[in-house]
C-alpha cells in the first residue's frame, strides 16, 4: 500500500469515527464527493 492510500484510509476512518450521525451524509464517500464537487465549483468560478 502506498503512502497516499494509507493517508486516504486514515482520513476516511477519522471522518467516519468523528462525524457519524452528525452530518447529512450517509457515508464517508458521500462526504468526500461533496467536498470534491465544492472544490471543483470554486475552481470553475475563479476561472471565469
Amino acid at each position: 500500500m502506498t503512502d497516499s492510500e494509507k493517508l486516504a484510509n486514515k482520513i476516511s476512518a477519522f471522518i467516519g469515527k468523528n462525524l457519524r450521525g452528525k452530518t447529512p451524509f450517509q457515508s464517508t464517500s458521500d462526504f468526500i464527493s461533496y467536498i470534491a464537487y465544492k472544490e471543483s465549483q470554486k475552481k470553475f468560478n475563479t476561472a471565469k
